[in-house]
């Protein structure tokens, strides 16, 4: 969980900075992320007028499926994230403070934490990559057979019928295939 405790900076006068570094596990609750490591970044604390101005870089490993050849593959992702968060309560008295005016405002919480995991987590699911690939030079699967184009794989003529694997998982893709085919 990446969490900061601010009260020390909310007394301290605006433009006041406190920077911190991090290497945590992050929350992954919907299993969306598929994270392969923990996730490391720096984080810089600027106290505005209002609240405290938070700025990260940030890095994380996640595992994905390759868009050629559908094998897992890891990958690095890298984001920064800049927003503002407000108290909650003063941090002199602990009387409430008025609710924000907007819905969507960060809040620093009740014990004047800031909390991060949220934030990075969605900045790391917007920063994923759309195709993935285990190489620059996978070459995907074979249209004929749904096996992978590595070296092993056997090319095939255009008149001979190839055996299915039933083990693949486009074997019912083949057979409806050379069906189609078969019907011309």
């Amino acid at each position: 969980m990446v969490s900061v405790n601010v009260s020390q900076l909310l007394l301290l006068g605006a433009g006041a900075v406190r920077e911190f570094d991090f290497v945590e596990p992050l929350p992954d609750p919907s299993e969306e992320l598929h994270l392969a490591g923990p996730v490391t970044g720096q984080a810089r604390l600027t106290r505005t007028s209002d609240g405290i101005l938070v700025h990260s870089d940030h890095r994380a490993r996640v595992t994905l499926e390759c868009a050629r050849c559908l094998e897992p593959t890891t990958a690095e992702v890298e984001g920064q994230l800049d927003e503002e968060f407000f108290p909650m309560t003063d941090v002199r008295s602990g009387v409430p403070l008025p609710p924000p005016t907007e819905d969507d405002q960060l809040l620093i919480d009740e014990h004047h934490e800031i909390k991060l995991d949220e934030l990075l987590r969605q900045n790391i699911l917007t920063s994923l990559p759309l195709q993935p690939l285990c190489d620059t030079a996978c070459p995907g699967l074979c249209a004929v057979c749904g096996e992978r184009l590595d070296p092993r794989h056997t090319p095939h003529h255009e008149d001979d019928e190839q055996p299915v694997d039933s083990t693949s998982p486009f074997a019912r893709l083949a057979v409806l295939l050379r069906d189609d085919d078969s019907e011309r």
